[in-house]
């Protein structure tokens, strides 16, 4: 069976490879709806032509690709809120100079909260009087006595809209375009004491789903769990990350067992076989029990979506496992295929933009490797006994699954956690019975008839759970990190894992072929990447909020220089991705100095002492450095630099007045908390 010789397969690639072309150009959305419509007119012409020939042949094909191509450009252009006139970006300047604006607005979704904030989306209603759409970030200051926002509520602020910034540092992961694939741009920080609740309600599935979550954690919260294990509990059922521990959640992640902590496709999918097997007596004893089989699992595993709160991703794997139940119930390999790219695609038409979320790209990369690996590497050994079978088959899905997630994972995370294949045969066995057991007991708690006991024996089950992956997770050094992988080496490695897997179905010489080229091409890529990283020589002012940075980077050596001392885990967030993007190490920390030479340039730092006047002294660039109280006109007038820099250290008041100056003088001026590091090469 020829994978491109299902329909649906075509189809949906092509369609992802248009919302791609639709996402990274700007073609005007009246030029793509105007192909679109050609588009389909060629196709209805190839029809008729291929149904008169009783052939479809290649030109029905290449113009069917290209119409779910066009037709996915269509999707992105169509699901993006700014072309349409009521997007509040449309009747508001949004500049962040300007002045405070009334806005209303209701809580659409809670986020993970950081250090200084409690997150929200939240959807607008009005701004200025004017009725407006369109989703932007809310940031509430975090104080000891603050409520959690419900969702649904609706608020009334007064405050600015701002752009969210991107990534100030090389590298560093970029917070404002992960929330731009979910079309969010702005955002609006507050006080609690700022936010006006009007008490009214914007009524949803969100809402609904909401107030059976919170109705859930009020019944649970009642019993003898302490806060790790309702965490876990909230995870796994209700789908609510934001109460774990960063200890907690850093243990799962090298454990290589994160994916247990986000209600995703092997959750849904343990539900589906608990389902099966419990429904399997429909099957035998009655005449259509099949369908009335299909109907209970569709419904129940939509309720377990109600449940766990319908956030995307719980709607993403219920979705495409619905899908799949169909093509499980028609038993054929084709359909169960058809079933997947099914599900991908109607998603895709809902939501275009999920796509580029790393949850959706890893859910249908698992479950397509699973599908598509798995029944090749379970007939490799075949055992005798029951409990041997099912562990074979475990670590059979537990391989197909990393092999399909593998390059993708190394992309994103840049580490592979040799203990997986531990983690996973220590607790996928045992997470279908977590799963149903974590079910009931909400459940009867819900309905008020949780026994004492079965608390205390659920929380001992979470409990023996976290103590085994802490225990995988301290061993270090089954942990690789910090591993160098690019795009292109992500890309190769998929089709030489997909070769392999071919040959390994049916042996063929041009497969075999495609394999050694391919692996040659991997070879070249590695060569020429570390030959490009060995010959990068730069010096960055890094955007490094109340101190001064500069790093130095040389035969992938790197040098700090700090005016305090920077903390391992700063250290990690300043540089972290830098050095494993460039395969680097750190060399020396050393105390920062007032002058340095790089590369035939001279670099002078102007501290807090404010001191600058030496004779015959002129540096190429003047780095600003914990807001010296100079007047700038003069030391430009005096020292006539080229460049002058404000880093992370200085008052912006300072730093605005700093660039106005410059203007005047005609010099350039770069500061990093708009612009980000400044790089001398």
């Amino acid at each position: 069976m020829k994978l491109l010789n299902i329909p649906f397969i075509t189809i949906t690639v092509s369609t992802l490879l248009g919302i791609l072309t639709g996402y990274h150009t700007t073609i005007a959305t009246k030029t793509v709806m105007l192909s679109f419509f050609i588009s389909i007119c060629l196709l209805g012409v190839a029809w008729i032509r291929s149904k008169k020939m009783f052939d479809k042949g290649y030109f029905f094909v290449v113009i069917m690709v290209i119409v779910f191509i066009i037709f996915g450009m269509s999707l992105v252009k169509i699901h993006n809120p700014k072309n349409y006139s009521s997007h509040y970006s449309k009747l508001t300047n949004t500049k962040e100079e300007r002045s405070a604006i009334g806005i209303q607005f209701y809580i659409k979704e809670r986020l993970k909260p950081s250090r200084y904030y409690n997150k929200y989306m939240v959807s607008t209603k009005y701004i200025d009087n004017k009725v407006t759409h369109g989703t932007i970030l809310l940031q509430v200051k975090r104080d000891s006595l603050q409520k959690i926002l419900d969702i649904g509520n609706t608020y009334t602020a007064f405050t600015v809209v701002k752009p969210i910034p991107g990534a100030l540092n090389p590298y560093q992961f970029d917070y404002s375009k992960y929330l731009y694939t979910q079309n969010i741009s702005h955002k609006i920080t507050v006080s609690a004491h700022q936010l006006i609740n009007t008490h009214k309600i914007e009524y949803s599935i969100d809402y609904i789903a909401n107030q059976i979550r919170k109705k859930s954690i009020l019944k649970l919260s009642k019993y003898d769990f302490n806060t790790t294990q309702l965490s876990i509990l909230y995870a796994l059922i209700l789908g609510q990350r934001q109460d774990i521990s960063q200890e907690i959640f850093n243990a799962y992640r090298d454990a290589g067992a994160i994916h247990i902590l986000a209600i995703s496709g092997l959750h849904v999918g343990i539900i589906l076989m608990i389902l099966n097997l419990i429904l399997q007596p429909l099957d035998r004893y009655y005449k259509k029990g099949k369908i009335i089989k299909l109907i209970l699992t569709i419904i129940l595993l939509w309720c377990f979506a109600s449940i766990a709160g319908l956030s995307p991703s719980v709607l993403r794997a219920v979705t495409m496992f619905s899908f799949l139940a169909i093509g499980m119930q028609i038993r054929s390999k084709t359909s169960i295929y058809n079933s997947l790219f099914v599900s991908l695609f109607v998603l895709v038409c809902f939501n275009p933009l999920l796509l580029f979320s790393v949850g959706f790209q890893l859910s249908y990369l698992a479950v397509f490797a699973i599908v598509w690996i798995q029944p090749l590497l379970v007939k490799i050994y075949l055992p005798k006994y029951y409990i041997s079978k099912k562990l074979w088959e475990t670590f059979t899905v537990t391989i197909a699954a990393q092999l399909g997630l593998l390059p993708l994972t190394l992309l994103y995370f840049h580490q592979f956690p040799l203990l997986f294949f531990i983690s996973n045969l220590i607790i996928l066995p045992f997470l279908g019975g977590i799963l149903g057991f974590g079910i009931l007991v909400i459940l009867l708690a819900y309905l008020n008839i949780l026994p004492e006991s079965m608390a205390a024996l659920f929380g001992n089950c979470v409990d023996i759970m976290n103590i085994s992956i802490r225990w995988i997770a301290h061993q270090e050094d089954f942990v690789i990190k910090n591993i160098p992988f690019s795009t292109g080496l992500c890309i190769i490695s998929y089709l030489i894992i997909i070769l392999s897997v071919m040959i390994f179905k049916k042996y063929e010489r041009r497969k075999l072929y495609g394999l050694g080229v391919s692996i040659l091409i991997l070879f070249f890529i590695l060569i020429y990447e570390k030959h490009v990283a060995s010959d990068l020589e730069e010096l960055i002012v890094f955007h490094n909020q109340r101190n001064t940075t500069l790093g130095v980077l040389e035969n992938q050596q790197f040098r700090i220089y700090s005016k305090d001392a920077i903390t391992v885990k700063n250290q990690h967030f300043l540089f972290g991705n830098y050095l494993t993007k460039n395969r680097a190490t750190i060399d020396t920390n050393m105390r920062l100095k007032n002058i340095y030479q790089y590369k035939r340039k001279t670099i002078m730092i102007i501290d807090s002492t404010s001191i600058y006047q030496i004779k015959s002294f002129c540096p190429d660039i003047i780095i600003l450095s914990d807001s010296p109280k100079v007047h700038l006109d003069r030391v430009i007038d005096s020292l006539q630099p080229i460049q002058i820099v404000a880093d992370g250290s200085n008052y912006k008041s300072y730093v605005d007045q700093w660039e106005i100056s410059c203007k005047k003088q005609k010099v350039s001026f770069h500061r990093t908390d708009k612009k980000g590091a400044f790089i001398v090469k």
